[in-house]
């Protein structure tokens, strides 16, 4: 009897402590949200945001300016949002579906101007966890936050437009994040597949920049306190600025977390799976993935004599990883 209660009672402990993690590991993003509420300084600039109470259960957040289209006040954004449930229709492409959860890119009209925008809407999940998890705002609000607080560190992120969620009961049914869309853009590994195996000049200067860019942004996230526990190559995306220069952009917010435990272990997952997630394609090379690692080095400061070592168990890391996505693909 006293075993079966022990057994009992240590499963509710698993349960309690799993509940709580992501509880804590957000308590940084909870306490600066207050001051959030109104504005977030950007590169010395402030960029305002503002509550939206819709109908139906509907409500989220929404910025006031977008650098595409201008400035927008709270009224263009409850017109135009005002049926969220209908901005699925008539897309202009989907990016990706799974389930009901569906990434597409639309042109809104807001004000008397188009936006074309990236609207990825998410379910939660069934399951004890995820109940637990759907008290919580909803995954798109969540992901805003997060957007605006890389931007206001000087990381690039595809910038946030409007976060919405659906609650019921307390409870959050589903969830709309509206960002910044970019033209002729793609996916790092989609990039580096198809557009930088087919380059007959300038390849090893496109992929030095990218190796320091990359770095860079790795190393600014580790420097504000942060790592991203799921950077593939898929989460970055690949534009084209004015200056016909490339730049790489963080387009996935969801594994972006603060340090909680296993910091070391943590900062470095970030190049091991990133590395792990290029393998497949033969233009990158153990160069490249030295470059970035040297240069991700130098940015946050690791002794050299550190640097060898680490570096072997990356690569370890990244192959076996690999190695074990290819045979569950198979």
């Amino acid at each position: 009897m006293t075993f079966c209660i022990l057994i009992c009672n240590f499963a509710f402990c698993i349960l309690i402590f799993n509940f709580l993690i992501p509880i804590a590991q957000n308590l940084f993003f909870a306490y600066n949200d207050m001051g959030m509420s109104l504005s977030k300084k950007i590169s010395g600039k402030y960029i305002k945001t503002v509550p939206l109470k819709l109908n139906n259960g509907w409500s989220g957040r929404a910025v006031l300016s977008a650098t595409s289209a201008g400035n927008f006040s709270r009224t263009d954004w409850t017109d135009c949002l005002a049926q969220p449930e209908l901005l699925f229709e008539n897309v202009e492409k989907i990016l990706k579906t799974e389930g009901r959860n569906c990434v597409a890119v639309k042109n809104l009209t807001i004000a008397d101007n188009r936006l074309k925008v990236v609207i990825k809407r998410h379910h939660p999940q069934a399951g004890l966890r995820q109940f637990f998890r759907s008290f919580r705002p909803g995954k798109a609000l969540r992901n805003f936050k997060t957007a605006l607080e890389l931007l206001s560190c000087g990381i690039p992120v595809a910038a946030p437009f409007v976060a919405l969620h659906q609650k019921r009961n307390l409870l959050t049914r589903q969830s709309i994040y509206i960002t910044e869309y970019f033209e002729n853009s793609s996916e790092l590994y989609t990039f580096s597949s198809e557009r930088l195996s087919k380059a007959q000049t300038g390849q090893f200067e496109l992929k030095k920049e990218f190796s320091h860019q990359l770095a860079a942004i790795l190393a600014s996230l580790h420097k504000n306190g942060l790592w991203h526990r799921d950077s593939k190559a898929s989460n970055f995306i690949v534009t084209k600025g004015t200056e016909n220069k490339y730049r790489i952009l963080l387009a996935d917010m969801d594994g972006i977390k603060r340090y909680f435990l296993r910091r070391r272990s943590s900062q470095f997952r970030s190049l091991w799976q990133l590395a792990a997630s290029t393998l497949p394609v033969s233009v990158i090379n153990r160069t490249d993935y030295l470059r970035t690692f040297t240069a991700y080095c130098n940015l946050v400061g690791l002794e050299f004599s550190q640097r060898r070592p680490i570096y072997r168990e990356l690569a370890t890391r990244a192959k076996k990883k690999s190695k074990i996505k290819n045979q569950m693909s198979k």
